[in-house]
């Protein structure tokens, strides 16, 4: 939501229910974290020390690749604790193209209001 949040994400897998059913359930990042940004590792500067995914990444975005660990875009939700911890400063964060960002709704009351119209309740009595 744009305004009347209340919490802050820490990007932790063991307690926050989002990002377990993205890693337990299989369910595309995409779909459900409405990020504006994604990782990108530098091929000339990542060491392949396994920093970023076996200790940071909390989806799995992060693979082996032929010479250095890649981000599987896709995977990414765009927190940035992979950029934090990279001992080669490897990696940065990328803002996505205008066409691949979702505006968030304005409050909770919208955010309730599109959840309904996507499972076909109608929501004009609660306005």
């Amino acid at each position: 939501m744009q305004n009347g949040l209340f919490f802050i994400c820490n990007c932790c897998s063991c307690c926050c229910g989002v990002l377990r059913s993205i890693n337990e359930l299989g369910i595309p990042a995409g779909d459900v974290v409405n990020s504006y940004y994604y990782a990108v590792i530098d091929p000339e500067e990542c060491a392949s020390c396994g920093v970023c995914a076996e200790e940071r990444c909390q989806v799995g975005a992060i693979e082996e690749g032929e010479d250095s660990n890649v981000v599987v875009a896709e995977k990414c939700i765009g927190c940035g604790l992979c950029v934090s911890t990279c001992p080669q400063d490897a990696i940065k964060l990328v803002r996505k193209e205008e066409k691949d960002i979702a505006t968030p709704p304005q409050d909770e009351a919208e955010w309730f209001e599109e959840r309904g119209i996507q499972r076909g309740v109608d929501f004009s009595k609660y306005k």
